[in-house]
This record gives C-alpha cells, sequence and structure tokens, in this order.
C-alpha cells in the first residue's frame, strides 16, 4: 500500500538543506524552544507560522508574526492550502521549500544473497532484481600483441667499400726538375767560360772602365 508524506526542506536560512518532516496534525514553526520546529533566530517570532494538515495536504497560516509569512512571494493574510513545490517564506531570513515524500509500507528489499538463490537459468529478472544486482563487469580488452619489426638489411658483417679511386698516374723515372737545374748550371759556366776567352782575346782588360778594376792583375801596354 503506497502512503504519501509532506516534509519542509530548508532552502535558505541557518541550516540549509535540513529536512522538517510534517508527521503531524499540527506542526508550528518559531523561537520558542516549545515550537514543534525550533529556529532559533532574531527575524522569526516565538510563534510564527502553523502547519495544519487538511483534505489531504497541508494549510499554512501566519500567527501574528513581526516579519510575516509569504508563500511564492505573496504575504499570507489568512489560512492558505500548499501545493508540491510551494517555497514558504518566514520573513526575510528562511526559506522552506515543501515536498511530497512517496513510500511503501509493504515494500521489501531483495537482498543479492536471496537474488542468488531465486533465481533460475532462462527467468528474466524483475526490475527490482535488476536494480539490485551488480552491474556486470565487462571482459578486460586484450592488445593486440605487437608484431616484430622487419630486420633491417645490413652488409652480414662485411663493410662496405668506399667510392672506387682514381688509378694513380705512375711517375716518370728519375727527377725532371734535378735534370733542369743541372742544365741550367752547365749553361751557366759554358756562357761564363765563353765570355772570359773573348774578354781576353778581345784584350778588353785595358779598356775603361775595365782598366781600373783590373790594374791589379794586367798591365796594359
Amino acid at each position: 500500500m503506497a502512503t504519501q508524506s509532506f516534509q519542509l526542506v530548508m532552502s535558505s536560512g541557518p541550516t540549509p538543506n535540513e529536512v522538517y518532516p510534517l508527521s503531524k496534525q499540527e506542526i508550528i514553526i518559531g523561537r520558542d524552544t516549545n515550537a514543534d520546529i525550533v529556529i532559533n533566530i532574531a527575524e522569526i517570532s516565538r510563534r510564527h507560522t502553523r502547519f495544519r494538515f487538511e483534505g489531504g495536504g497541508f494549510l499554512v497560516e501566519d500567527l501574528g508574526s513581526t516579519n510575516g509569512t509569504f508563500v511564492n512571494g505573496q504575504r499570507l493574510t489568512g489560512p492558505h492550502m500548499l501545493r508540491p513545490g510551494d517555497r514558504v517564506k518566514l520573513g526575510e531570513a528562511v526559506t522552506l521549500a515543501y515536498q511530497v515524500a512517496q513510500y511503501d509500507m509493504n515494500a521489501t528489499v531483495v537482498t543479492p544473497s536471496s537474488q542468488k538463490d531465486t533465481l533460475t537459468p532462462g527467468q528474466p529478472m524483475s526490475p527490482v532484481q535488476r536494480q539490485a544486482a551488480p552491474a556486470a563487469v565487462p571482459p578486460p580488452v586484450q592488445r593486440a600483441a605487437p608484431q616484430p619489426r622487419p630486420p633491417q638489411q645490413g652488409y652480414a658483417g662485411q663493410i662496405p667499400q668506399g667510392p672506387p679511386m682514381a688509378p694513380s698516374v705512375p711517375e716518370k723515372e728519375g727527377r725532371p726538375w734535378l735534370w733542369a737545374g743541372l742544365g741550367c748550371v752547365g749553361v751557366s759556366i759554358c756562357l761564363f767560360v765563353v765570355g772570359a776567352v773573348a774578354f781576353d782575346m778581345m784584350n778588353l782588360y785595358c779598356s775603361p772602365p775595365f782598366n781600373t778594376l783590373f790594374s791589379f792583375l794586367y798591365t796594359c801596354q
């Protein structure tokens, strides 16, 4: 059997997100310690607002508070029937969201061990069983083994030969520069001898300016 319950959730105020179940026929909110829901701040009156169950829902009514009670921005001047999703504001400091909570008193949670005992091969699972069943773990992905790299073409242990060298030109036998030097020396000696003989035959020793240069060797007649 499905039943319906209501609750208030604080959107803004001293304890945001706190839930207040509306579990009584009449609930008083205020700063007084005897209130059903105590909100001890200065902006809240001692007895600020009353919630009363009626006609399958809750009526909200301001109890003459100083700062007032608002529903969706409108200040209350009398009782107001709340609808799920309404926002009840107490003064300027506290905002409460009016919500509906549904639950099934006769619902039974199936544990994973009982599911394993009752399931048979080929039998489809119920929605409750599917929700409680553990998620299937996908099999591990098998990666392909790396392919071996093809061997590089080498030289099979032999060092490659370098580029072919140009054939060397055989040197000529002997040393040409030596013979050329000897020839020059021989020519120089011959020219010197011929010049000296001619110089002597022509008796140039007594002609100026050689007579002065060679006077200590020869006596000119």
